[in-house]
C-alpha cells in the first residue's frame, strides 16, 4: 500500500471552504482515499493545522477539524518527540539556504525515515526538499 505524507497545507485546504486550494484538496483528498493510500501526519503538523484554521477561521472549525482528525481511524499520527527530534535538529541545521520551518523539516525526517515517496501539500518547500506533491 502506498504512504502519503499530508501536511498542514493539506489539512487546510481540506478544511477550510474560503481556503484558494479547497476544491482541489477535496478533490485529491478523495483520489487518496479511493486509492486506499496510508495516511500519516505528524503532531507537529496538526498543530500547525489546528492553529491555521483559528487564525483564518473561528475556534469552532478548529475545533471540528481537529476532532475529524483526532479520531480518524485512516490516519496515522506520527509524533516528533522524542523520536524524531533529534533527527529533525540535525537536517534543520544542514539547510542553511533555506528557509524551512522546523515543522517542515520534521516532516522531512518523518518521511525519509518512513520510506514516504510523495506528500499530499500546496507547499513549495516539499519540492525543494526533494518530495513528489500528490495532485
Amino acid at each position: 500500500m502506498e504512504k502519503i505524507f499530508v501536511d498542514t497545507s493539506g489539512w487546510v485546504g481540506l478544511f477550510v471552504a474560503n481556503d484558494e486550494n479547497h476544491e482541489k484538496a477535496v478533490s485529491i483528498f478523495e483520489n487518496i482515499k479511493r486509492g486506499k493510500m496510508s495516511i500519516y501526519t505528524s503532531d507537529y503538523v496538526l498543530d500547525e493545522t489546528i492553529t491555521t484554521i483559528l487564525a483564518r477561521g473561528n475556534h469552532k472549525q478548529s475545533v471540528i477539524a481537529g476532532k475529524v482528525l483526532f479520531t480518524s481511524e485512516i490516519i496515522k499520527i506520527v509524533y516528533v518527540y522524542p523520536d524524531y527530534f533529534r533527527a529533525t535538529w540535525e537536517l534543520y541545521q544542514k539547510y542553511r539556504d533555506k528557509q524551512f520551518s522546523f515543522t517542515d523539516v520534521s516532516s522531512f525526517s518523518i518521511i525519509k525515515d518512513l520510506n514516504i515517496k510523495k506528500a499530499f501539500a500546496f507547499d513549495q518547500d516539499f519540492i525543494q526538499a526533494g518530495i513528489e506533491l500528490i495532485s
